[in-house]
């Protein structure tokens, strides 16, 4: 095991004898503990090489997918919502302003999903929003370490009640994780839109169809949708999950009651709501 005492600059040589060893019952105690880390965690301790452990597996298409959008958005923004612009075609007009808009959405709703999706995977760590501006982060959204410490507790609460045998509660708050293939569908899907957008014109005409607008105007929808259905999934999900252990955290000491506890209860403190249950 790679040692770590040498890392914490110990120097001094205790003329006064204040530094004393270890009794043979509390030697017989530590000898006694199970192994708390095994060998590349003290070295990577020793190293202070303790980062980049995690990744993102849908951190590079959702980054792809903002791009795209971002692109789409800067050529119906500078041309095709141009009022310069001339319409071969009726409707395209307010179905591209339509665009401009839902681009523009899918840009944030891209944006936020790489935040989350960094979140959840341990990309982004917890102790990072532990600060004045990222206080409402860190107490509302799920973070790796957040959602494993109260997916832990429900898990074995569920297993009991409802016999869910699967790591659906472990995973319930991190299902974007899990999104790449449709992910990577939505980028081929609205890749080409910029494109189309841009062959339509000619100097200051643009020959697009309105079926080719209302096709991008859904595609950027959809993709937009299938994100921000994800991620609200994955936030409303770890919500319910802490309610869920806070009150059981609640309810659970009302079962175990010690007999003076019981007693104080039943005859001074307990309500009619809770003597019905305790004692049913």
């Amino acid at each position: 095991m790679t040692p770590l005492f040498q890392t914490l600059s110990y120097n001094y040589d205790d003329p006064n004898g204040a530094i004393t060893d270890f009794s043979a019952n509390t030697i017989a105690h530590l000898d006694s503990i199970p192994p708390l880390i095994v060998e590349w965690q003290s070295a990577d301790i020793a190293n202070n090489d303790v980062s980049g452990y995690f990744q993102n597996p849908v951190g590079t298409v959702s980054t792809s997918i903002k791009t795209t959008a971002n692109a789409i958005y800067n050529i119906v923004t500078a041309n095709i919502a141009n009022s310069t612009i001339t319409y071969t075609n009726p409707g395209v007009s307010s179905i591209m302003a339509n665009v401009a808009n839902v681009s523009n959405t899918l840009i944030t709703t891209a944006s936020n999903f790489y935040d989350h999706t960094n979140r959840v995977s341990g990309v982004t760590a917890y102790s990072d929003y532990i600060t004045e501006a990222g206080a409402t982060i860190a107490s509302t959204k799920p973070f790796k370490d957040t959602v494993m410490a109260y997916a832990k507790s429900a898990t074995y609460i569920i297993y009991q009640t409802d016999g869910i045998s699967n790591t659906s509660i472990m995973n319930g708050s991190q299902t974007s994780l899990f999104t790449e293939p449709e992910l990577n569908t939505y980028l081929t899907l609205i890749e080409p839109y910029a494109n189309t957008i841009n062959s339509s014109l000619t100097i200051s005409v643009s020959n697009l169809t309105s079926a080719q607008a209302n096709t991008i105007y859904a595609g950027i929808i959809a993709t937009s949708g299938f994100m921000d259905t994800r991620r609200n999934h994955d936030e409303t999900f770890y919500t319910n999950l802490v309610t869920l252990v806070k009150n059981y955290n609640t309810v659970r000491p009302l079962s175990n009651m010690g007999e003076s506890e019981r007693i104080l209860v039943n005859d001074y403190t307990g309500t009619t709501k809770l003597l019905s249950r305790i004692n049913a």
